[in-house]
Order: C-alpha cells, then sequence, then structure tokens
C-alpha cells in the first residue's frame, strides 16, 4: 500500500520554463484529499535536481506557490538514492510504501526500482526518448502525466 509520493520537479509538476502544469495543483489537492482512517492517506515529497544552482531552483519552487503539500523538499546538484531515503525518512514512509513519480528513467525510476519502489515514468516530454533498459529496469507503471495517477491510486 503507497502512503508516500516523491514527485520530481522539471517535466513531472513544472514544465521547463514555462511554469506548472495547467493540471499539477488540482492533482495535488485531489490525492491530499484522500483519507484513510481520517487521516491523510499520502505523503508528499519533491526531489528536484539543480544542475546549475540551487538558489534558483529553490526561488522558483517557492514562486510555484505549491509548496504547502510537500513535507519533505529536497534539492541538490545530485539525485542519489540518499536523497529519495532521506526523502522518505522525512515523510515517515519506507521503500515499499512509496512511489516515485518521475519523466526520467535514467534517475527517478532507476533509483526508485533499486529501492524497491513502485515507480510511475511520465513517458512523455523533452525525455521520452529515455526509454527504461536492463540498467534502469521496466516502471511499475507508464503514464502520460501526473493526472494519471489520480486513475491508479
Amino acid at each position: 500500500m503507497i502512503k508516500g509520493i516523491i514527485f520530481d520537479w522539471i517535466g513531472t509538476l513544472y514544465e521547463r520554463d514555462k511554469g506548472l502544469f495547467s493540471y499539477s495543483e488540482r492533482v495535488l489537492e485531489r490525492l491530499r484529499e484522500k483519507r484513510e482512517n481520517g487521516l491523510r492517506k499520502y505523503r508528499f515529497g519533491l526531489i528536484s535536481l539543480a544542475k546549475y544552482s540551487i538558489e534558483s531552483r529553490l526561488k522558483e519552487l517557492n514562486s510555484s506557490g505549491i509548496l504547502y503539500y510537500f513535507d519533505s523538499v529536497i534539492v541538490d546538484t545530485t539525485k542519489t538514492s540518499e536523497h529519495y531515503l532521506k526523502c522518505m525518512k522525512e515523510m515517515a514512509t519506507i521503500p515499499g510504501t512509496t512511489a516515485i513519480v518521475d519523466d526520467r528513467t535514467i534517475r527517478g525510476i532507476k533509483v526508485g526500482n533499486q529501492l524497491c519502489c513502485t515507480t510511475f515514468w511520465i513517458q512523455r516530454g523533452e525525455h521520452a526518448h529515455e526509454v527504461p533498459n536492463e540498467e534502469t529496469g521496466e516502471p511499475t507503471y507508464k503514464i502520460n502525466t501526473i493526472e494519471d495517477l489520480l486513475k491508479i491510486l
């Protein structure tokens, strides 16, 4: 049973140089509304790779207006399994109860598969050519946008 969802930023919730996808906040709100035994069903994490400037990525995240949805936000110049484990710790989840949603098979999906998380690969956008392979492993689910999470979760 999934208790936590870790989202990537660019290509997942935010379109590079354009802003939030039109559906991002609505999907986060609908998932946040789901309850189990009176408690929120999912905790949310966000892990973003900031190759050039952590400060500018943090500014971008803050100006998006959606950071209040997240129980853990990690921005770094690398994206490693340690970042995901730290995010899970902050969300109070473990790999077996955590989903990772990413548009990059070579990062989020690969790490998620290595950690035995449920993985959702957004198979469109600027990295759609990065198809799963032996190194990354197959994602648990292939989706077009995070809107598909509402049908699956």
